[in-house]
């Protein structure tokens, strides 16, 4: 995705040598398969346009994740993407909601009730339309994904040598070079770290790693006849939870537990164990790393790939024009770090809870006090319906109220300026918001219909065999 989205974007001047092993990373299934709407443009951005995702990999599109038995409580939700609810004279749509008393957000979200459905359609151009308030992502297997990335990026000029590194080469002031299998040298103005959690380059100027617990997981593709629903379902249980992500033939099956846990789990599939947290710094001297190179996260959320999209078009915004770097580098590691921890706030509040079961994972998921940023949200929240938000988070207010409702989390009041508004009016805009969602969904096609239709649409387009 790097090289691609360089290849696209970065000055031609600028001579992009990829060094792969030629093999996917195992560590990869920590990106969790799933994407948030912006992978549309980024996608594009890196010259994947969506035709090439439908018809060369096998991704399907996702309206985001379902959270089952999470907890001793067992909530259960669709955590959906969607567009900014309403304002309606100054006030947020949530407010009306406590103003009538009504509990439920899932209702009024147009993603959500199609998720449940299994229904999927791709949302009008311009609004009016419940459909139009849906936002969609992917879900998607990495290998055939990927695979979508390299295509674009040797299209573009990126010179790919396959080979194990042998030996990098540092100095003070970065890396100087790198030795491959073969003996041949390299060298660079600029070396970008897209090795994984081992973050091969990173690591070799001694920049420390800031450790948090450390997980495990199982992961496996199951063949299917289609497409399942468009959301990943992930089921909490007593050792950690377990994912289910619908692709177009199969399905991702995912396990995930504290690593000190691995006796209770019996498989034959491969245990991948991997430390979660961040490296102090993501850039060093004329060295930046980039996804998990630069931090890891767990893959409750679509956080991985939220940072990862987001680290790379950091990186295209501050590409540097002289050797010196430092501005450059000084820019990219604050916005690194605002990203990280907010992110990491966002997959924290899954855990703020009373209930929970005790256990290793859970235990350990939950041993450290909840950072300050987190219980403000919370509180704000709970108090009054606030969302208490900071510079650029990746996770917006609908990110956040919708969890707050998942997670069973109410406004203990609302803002007095709803009553200004006529509450036999207001009950009657959101019965017939609930009820123009539930006929929209009523009329969409399954998941799996829509894509079988689109697939032969494209491929016509494409004067290929339906």
């Amino acid at each position: 995705m790097t090289a691609a989205a360089l290849a696209m974007q970065a000055p031609p001047q600028i001579k992009i040598t990829w060094i792969g092993s030629g093999k996917t990373s195992p560590e990869d299934i920590f990106y969790g398969g799933v994407t948030t709407p912006a992978a549309y443009d980024f996608n594009l951005a890196a010259g994947v346009a969506e035709p090439e995702v439908v018809l060369e990999s096998d991704t399907a599109f996702s309206y985001g994740t379902r959270y089952s038995h999470w907890g001793l409580a067992k909530w259960s939700w669709i955590q959906s993407f969607h567009v900014p609810f309403p304002v309606i004279d100054g006030v947020l749509f949530n407010h009306y909601l406590s103003q009538q008393s009504i509990y439920e957000l899932e209702p009024f979200l147009t993603s959500a009730v199609a998720a449940k459905n299994g229904a999927f359609a791709h949302p009008p151009e311009g609004g009016g339309s419940a459909l139009s308030r849906a936002e969609y992502g992917y879900q998607f297997d990495s290998a055939t994904y990927g695979a979508l990335f390299e295509k674009s990026a040797g299209k573009n000029g990126v010179k790919k040598i396959v080979s194990e590194i042998s030996r990098i080469e540092s100095e003070f002031t970065g890396i100087s070079s790198i030795v491959l299998a073969d003996g041949q040298t390299l060298t660079a103005d600029l070396y970008i770290d897209c090795s994984g959690p081992q973050a091969l380059l990173l690591s070799s100027l001694k920049v420390s790693f800031q450790k948090g617990r450390r997980i495990a997981a199982i992961a496996e593709v199951k063949a299917a006849a289609g497409p399942g629903a468009p959301v990943r379902t992930i089921s909490g249980n007593q050792l950690g939870w377990n994912a289910e992500t619908p692709l177009q033939n199969g399905v991702a099956l995912m396990s995930v537990f504290d690593s000190e846990s691995q006796d209770d789990i019996q498989s034959d599939l491969s245990k991948i164990e991997v430390t979660l947290g961040c490296r102090e710094v993501a850039w060093s001297g004329n060295c930046v790393a980039i996804g998990q190179a630069a931090g890891v996260l767990e893959p409750l959320t679509p956080a991985p790939m939220v940072l990862l999209q987001r680290d790379i078009e950091r990186l295209l915004s501050l590409l540097p024009i002289t050797q010196e770097m430092s501005v450059e580098r000084r820019e990219f590691n604050r916005l690194y770090a605002d990203d990280f921890e907010h992110a990491d706030l966002f997959n924290r509040s899954l855990f703020e809870g009373p209930d929970f079961p005790d256990t290793p994972y859970w235990r350990a998921a939950r041993q450290l006090p909840a950072d300050e940023k987190l219980t403000n949200k919370i509180a704000q929240f709970e108090s009054r319906g606030l969302h208490v938000a900071y510079d650029l988070e990746p996770f917006n207010q609908e990110d956040w109220t919708i969890m707050h409702y998942g997670m069973a989390r109410r406004p203990a009041r609302y803002d007095r300026i709803a009553d200004q508004a006529s509450p036999v009016k207001v009950g009657a805009y959101l019965a017939n918001m609930r009820r123009e969602i539930d006929e929209t969904v009523k009329a969409m096609p399954s998941h799996k219909v829509y894509m079988e239709g689109l697939t032969r649409f494209l491929k016509q387009q494409n004067g290929l065999k339906p």
